[in-house]
């Protein structure tokens, strides 16, 4: 499962063979969630409202090298 990106105490994962839609995992201490590439918004799991807004910023703001990513590793 690489990570693909770190920043404020948030990893960021796309796992291989994952199912669709196109989605990264983001975990937060003991908080872990689904976001979906395509608009950032949280599919399943939980995460505190601060690092949630990170996580979708962080996804719009890199949605094209996001959606690279998840092909190269679920094409």
């Amino acid at each position: 499962m690489p990570r693909v990106a770190f920043f404020f105490g948030i990893s960021i994962y796309i796992y291989t063979d994952d199912h669709p839609p196109p989605h990264c995992h983001g975990v937060y201490g003991d908080y872990a969630g689904s976001f979906n590439l395509e608009d950032g918004e949280l599919m399943a799991g939980q995460m505190p409202p601060k690092p949630l807004k990170k996580i979708k910023e962080f996804i719009l703001t890199n949605q094209y090298e996001l959606l690279e990513r998840w092909n190269e590793l679920n094409g």
